[in-house]
């Protein structure tokens, strides 16, 4: 049997919160806030329901008037979307930020020397670690760059890596977009607000 849910999370704006498998950023346990998020849960129990509502309709109505959308192909309900954004922010530990920030330096540098080697002299190629097929046949890859040195040997001047929590709470990398990620101009905008 599980034990009663505290009572603050059936008040606003957590009447309705489902804690499940997932990791939970907020809560440890239910009704059990991290103790970096103390202060925010503090603050949104005593924020009125109406005034997170209407602050949330103003973020989608600013992020709708600048063009902050992606487009969903195939829905008969029409294409534009207004990019989600959540007004409460993701609070990341300071040890955990520079673990990521330390993996995300590693991975550019490494993507880096991945198309430094391709482009140039191509062991990764020839000792057969990634197959010529695979390079050679990918739409993206640019004969006209071979033996092209770029300055300080930057190939990715701009990456958006997705990353997701795991279960656990460990992060895990989805994909590396390289080629003018679209959730920089996102990001970039909400850096403003």
């Amino acid at each position: 049997m599980n034990p009663p849910e505290p009572l603050t999370l059936f008040r606003p704006p957590f009447r309705n919160y489902q804690f499940d498998a997932a990791y939970d950023e907020m809560f440890a346990a239910p009704g059990t806030p991290r103790a970096h998020y103390q202060a925010l849960f503090q603050n949104l129990l005593e924020l009125p329901p109406e005034e997170l509502r209407k602050s949330q309709q103003a973020a989608d109505l600013s992020f709708l008037h600048q063009g902050i959308t992606f487009t969903v192909y195939g829905n008969d309900e029409g294409t534009e979307r207004v990019f989600p954004n959540d007004l409460p922010p993701r609070i990341i530990p300071h040890h955990e930020w520079r673990k990521i920030e330390n993996g995300l330096t590693q991975r550019i540098a490494a993507l880096n020397l991945f198309l430094e080697d391709i482009y140039h002299h191509g062991r990764i190629l020839a000792d057969g670690i990634v197959p010529r097929e695979l390079v050679y046949s990918c739409r993206h890859f640019r004969r006209e760059m071979r033996g092209l040195t770029v300055p300080r040997g930057i190939y990715v001047s701009i990456c958006g890596t997705d990353l997701v929590r795991l279960p656990d709470g460990s992060f895990a990398v989805l994909e590396d977009n390289l080629r003018v990620p679209s959730g920089v101009s996102y990001m970039l905008a909400n850096a403003r607000c």
